[in-house]
């Protein structure tokens, strides 16, 4: 709708590391790096669509930042233990402006805001064989992150805060057949929207795991029994751009693999999950309450397989595959659930010399299905699609 809509991204990142390997075993490992970015939009938006957008004049959005970091850590073999334990640090830099425009011509800040990061942290991670079966996997961190963000005409804002994050491992291999193990960690990463209010804490995730990987000549499997308790939970509309933050949810099902080899023309691959994600406590913005509800845009399960039939020494191969998704509740719909849906896939190929030539044909049968929905707002999957790649070896 306006043809001087438009722009640029750039980025650019440098990075020098060193390996020291010791006559003891120890083997010390350190990287340094910088990175700057630059990103200028320009947009005119109809009006209807996210928060601040949908104006139906033009936008310009700018990013311009700048960083560095440095990690660097030491591994030490002690008998039947190794043991590594290191360091890592990083300082973030960003300006972000968004102005009303008219053909490019700036005509009023909308926001204006500096922010700067710096973090720490501190690692520790050991791996013991007790035993010629048995090995077992302690480790942990600290984090430190300091945020500082400067909006245009306000006063600046500013906090820190730190987290510490444990892990604990143990497997047991049997000879031949299979492995067995057995995980507990906790991990973390920053809240939306941490530019505008640096005091947000931290999402974390209490993350357990369980099950038995099968490796043999014909069979590669697995099946693993999970549970996630997320804290501070936070949903993200990926169409409307908006979050939710707060409150807790709780993920918990079933994983399982195959690939198996039939005979020396068919394999055949699958996998599928199995999930229950509720939210266990949270209050949206609006007062809706969505204790007990399900958890926004997870499937109940989801599956993927295919058969390819590759006959030893022919110079062709072909396959069928399929993906199917089961119901599941759309972003900020509470109460709503998709129905399951599932496609159908075709590929083949054939060798010619030194070429290789690759066809497929994703989704069939034309199956209208939606990618991805929140409120009204919609985004359909992709239709039947036709692909291919040509390979050539020197």
């Amino acid at each position: 709708s306006n043809p001087t809509d438009g722009g640029f991204k750039r980025r650019a990142q440098e990075r020098v590391s060193l390996r020291v390997v010791t006559p003891s075993g120890l083997i010390w490992r350190s990287t340094l790096y910088a990175t700057q970015g630059r990103w200028q939009l320009f947009l005119t938006i109809p009006p209807e669509g996210g928060a601040g957008e949908g104006t139906g004049s033009q936008t310009e959005e700018e990013d311009r930042r700048y960083g560095f970091g440095a990690t660097s850590a030491a591994t030490l073999t002690l008998g039947r233990s190794e043991v590594t334990f290191g360091g890592e640090g990083r300082w973030d830099h960003s300006h972000f402006e968004n102005w009303l425009t008219t053909n490019l011509i700036r005509d009023a800040a909308q926001i204006m805001v500096v922010t700067r990061q710096a973090s720490g942290a501190l690692f520790l991670q050991t791996s013991t064989d007790v035993g010629p079966h048995f090995r077992l996997s302690l480790g942990g961190r600290y984090d430190v992150l300091g945020t500082r963000s400067a909006p245009d005409g306000e006063l600046p804002l500013a906090d820190t805060k730190g987290l510490f994050s444990p892990k604990i491992g143990a497997l047991y291999h049997l000879k031949r057949i299979a492995d067995i193990y057995a995980n507990i960690s906790r991990g973390f990463r920053q809240t939306n929207g941490v530019v505008e209010d640096p005091s947000l804490p931290f999402i974390t995730a209490w993350a357990y795991e369980t099950g038995i990987k099968v490796d043999t000549r014909a069979i590669q499997g697995s099946l693993a029994f999970f549970r996630t308790e997320v804290s501070n939970e936070q949903t993200f509309d990926p169409l409307r751009l908006i979050s939710t933050s707060g409150g807790r949810s709780r993920r918990q099902g079933i994983d399982a693999g195959l690939s198996a080899r039939v005979s020396n023309v068919i394999r055949i691959r699958g996998r599928g999950t199995v999930t229950d994600a509720k939210y266990r406590d949270l209050v949206t913005e609006d007062g809706d309450t969505l204790s007990g509800a399900r958890v926004f845009n997870t499937a109940k399960f989801v599956a993927s397989g295919n058969v390819e039939v590759a006959p030893e020494g022919a110079i062709w191969h072909a396959g069928v595959g399929t993906n199917l998704v089961g119901p599941y509740t759309p972003f900020d719909e509470p109460g709503v659930e998709l129905p399951t849906y599932a496609l159908l896939h075709l590929t083949g190929g054939v060798r010619i010399g030194q070429a290789e030539v690759n066809v497929g044909v994703r989704n069939l049968l034309d199956k209208h299905y939606t990618e991805v929905r929140a409120g009204e707002f919609v985004a359909p999957g992709q239709p039947r699609s036709v692909y291919g790649t040509v390979r050539y070896g020197f």
